[in-house]
């Protein structure tokens, strides 16, 4: 399984579970990204952090497949 099917697979997960923490979807989604953003942070500087969140907005509405994120 590739890192991007394991994140995927754990996304749905926590949406499947929202009910169950008293949440809806997009809370459960808002504390991963809160929660990972923290742990991203852990792991590299503030810097990489800001650059990959930007970088990640920006391709919210653009229709292109990006090789790397594949992987």
């Amino acid at each position: 399984m590739s890192k991007w099917s394991a994140a995927k697979e754990t996304v749905a997960k926590l949406s499947e579970q929202a009910p169950d923490h008293g949440a809806d979807v997009a809370g459960m989604l808002e504390a991963l990204i809160s929660t990972t953003l923290g742990a991203l942070a852990a792991e590299k500087d503030e810097a990489y952090v800001k650059s990959f969140v930007e970088y990640e907005l920006s391709s919210l509405n653009v229709q292109h497949i990006d090789v790397q994120r594949l992987t």
